[in-house]
């Protein structure tokens, strides 16, 4: 399998800390949307990331189409998302919140860094802004309940939240001044110790 984009977007960070989880083999294919356009739109026409290609030569694109996948012929007993009931839907709604951050984080990142200084919308990036701060306060309430989000084990829910922390400490520091999400932080830390995590760090080149 092929994972294509780069781990500086989360969603294709929590696609490979997923992969390595599962322990399933593939190769991770660096293409950047703002760079390889043309390879990018080769594999998937809207040209996003992540793609993945499978052995077969069919392609799956989106991280949640993906990690769907994934879980699917990778994790019979359902540990990182249960089968069904409450369970599920308790992981389901965090990692939701999770992946939420992380969409609006990137807004914030694009619309302040791609366009023209004069033409940024201070009045969105205010409220994409909030809507980053106001998911990783649930986060953080989840994350103060135990070692855990959800249950005893790590989840789905938990790979989207240390993603989302990560990102948004990279991209939107000034966010995470004064460390105002102490458990989620605390998640973030102990899963970053875990060779999963730590190997999907973002690397610039």
């Amino acid at each position: 399998m092929q994972l294509i984009g780069r781990n500086m977007s989360p969603f294709v960070r929590r696609t490979s800390i997923v992969l390595k989880l599962l322990g399933l083999d593939y190769e991770q294919v660096e293409l950047s949307t703002a760079d390889d356009t043309d390879k990018i739109a080769k594999i998937n026409p809207v040209i996003r990331v992540p793609s993945m290609v499978l052995d077969d030569g069919e392609t799956l694109v989106d991280s949640n189409a993906i990690i769907d996948h994934l879980l699917e012929v990778g994790d019979p007993e359902h540990r990182l998302l249960p089968a069904s009931g409450a369970e599920r839907r308790a992981v389901l709604r965090l990692a939701a919140i999770g992946h939420g951050v992380m969409e609006k984080g990137v807004s914030s990142s694009y619309e302040r860094n791609r366009r023209p200084k004069d033409k940024v919308f201070d009045g969105w990036v205010k409220q994409v802004e909030g809507q980053v701060e106001s998911g990783l306060a649930a986060l953080n309430e989840a994350a103060s309940n135990g070692d855990y989000l959800c249950g005893d084990h790590l989840t789905l829910a938990d790979v989207n939240a240390v993603v989302a922390h990560d990102f948004v400490s990279m991209a939107e520091p000034y966010l995470m001044k004064n460390d105002p999400y102490p458990a989620l932080s605390a998640l973030a830390k102990r899963c970053g110790e875990q060779a999963v995590f730590a190997d999907t760090v973002f690397k610039p080149g």
